[in-house]
């Protein structure tokens, strides 16, 4: 059950806002049994469902899962992972949340954790952290859409090359009898196909990384 739970907590000399998120997964002994290490698989899921549950949140995205076992007489097993965070945008989507009677369980739960925890943190900490982790993000795909743009400039500048390619038959040869000039003729044919097929598909390419970088500057801001 992925959730982000808002919580507010009186830290002198401000009220600190914080969101915790969490998803809570109970598998049976049977579920267990189907896998390999059952209960390092269920918390791989679990850790996967508390980034789910937060996909636009790089803080959930960037920090493991507090993850706590829970297990039961017959056999099944509750895994909660949680991760908190003080981001004012996730805080603000939590509230807007209206919580079932299951969920307001887990939402209970997820503040008295946030209650027991010893949060020696000066204000703005965690975004701090949370900016860093989310510059890194930034810096991955600022490289990634600079890849497309220099893999299609590559591949335009490949095609116009093989625009200019053009194998002039020597006179009294034959590509039946000589093989060089059967080679020769079939690159140039190739090439005639190839050319502009690549100049578009670069020219797409660079376009497709000047857009990229651009929604990822507009985010990062």
């Amino acid at each position: 059950m992925p959730l982000n739970v808002p919580v507010t907590l009186t830290l002198p000399p401000v009220d600190r806002s914080f969101t915790v998120h969490t998803d809570r997964q109970r598998w049976s002994a049977e579920q267990l049994a189907t896998v390999p290490d059952g209960r390092d698989f269920m918390e791989r899921a679990v850790r996967r469902g508390v980034r789910e549950a937060a996909l636009s949140c790089a803080y959930a995205q960037f920090t493991p899962a507090e993850v706590v076992t829970d297990p039961h007489p017959d056999g099944s097993v509750t895994m909660t992972g949680r991760v908190l965070c003080d981001e004012r945008d996730c805080h603000i989507a939590a509230q807007r949340h209206h919580f079932d009677d299951i969920e307001s369980i887990e939402a209970k739960a997820a503040a008295d954790w946030v209650a027991q925890k010893e949060l020696d943190l000066a204000p703005g900490e965690l975004g701090v952290v949370q900016k860093r982790a989310r510059t890194d993000w930034d810096r991955r795909q600022f490289r990634a859409s600079l890849g497309f743009a220099l893999i299609g400039v590559l591949c335009s500048a490949a095609g116009g090359a093989m625009s200019k390619y053009d194998y002039t038959k020597p006179e009294g040869t034959s590509p039946g009898t000589h093989i060089e000039v059967w080679i020769w003729q079939n690159v140039d044919s190739i090439c005639n196909h190839l050319a502009f097929p690549a100049v578009v598909a670069g020219t797409l390419l660079v376009l497709f990384g000047a857009i990229r970088l651009a929604v990822t500057n507009a985010k990062a801001k």
